[in-house]
């Protein structure tokens, strides 16, 4: 009995010790990860707006949006990032639209789908489908992809009707 405390003791101290390495590490990696993670978002919006002079962010009715404006004010449309749950992870893109709401363009930003079925969803083929399309629009999915296209496809279509209604 003394020696299964013993080791259970050891084993405590063991993790113990573990945890709160793993939570420095988590502390220190953390503001990083977030700093990466947003020069990653605001390229990507940049990407999907090419042409605007300035992209502002702004928020109604607590859904975060960039509003994008050419050099003489002008608007150019808007921009949202999206999140649906996928087959195996969740699918954050980023959305850019005209002023009445028409899909300019499409940009994966984050996913960790099937690889060769869920991952068809960042193919610039299906991507372009999107150009040309509103939220009335029935939005493609990809066969095989099931899961994936229709997360993709509800996170676009969800947020649109958010800000559009």
């Amino acid at each position: 009995m003394k020696e299964i405390l013993k080791y259970s003791s050891i084993l405590f101290v063991i993790c113990l010790v573990a945890g709160v390495f793993l939570g420095g590490v988590y502390s220190v990696a953390q503001p990083r990860i977030e700093n990466t993670r947003q020069k990653q978002e605001d390229e990507a919006v940049k990407q999907v707006m090419p042409h605007a002079s300035k992209i502002q962010k702004e928020e109604k009715e607590s859904l975060v949006y960039y509003a994008a404006t050419d050099s003489s004010g002008k608007l150019l449309g808007y921009v949202f990032i999206c999140e649906g749950k996928g087959y195996s992870s969740v699918i954050r893109s980023v959305v850019s639209t005209d002023p009445e709401g028409q899909i300019i363009a499409v940009k994966i930003l984050e996913q960790n789908e099937t690889p060769g079925l869920g991952t068809k969803i960042t193919g610039q083929e299906y991507l372009d489908g999107f150009k040309g399309k509103t939220m009335q629009d029935r939005l493609d999915t990809i066969s095989g992809a099931t899961i994936s296209s229709v997360a993709l496809t509800e996170s676009i279509s969800n947020t649109l009707k958010r800000f559009f209604k």
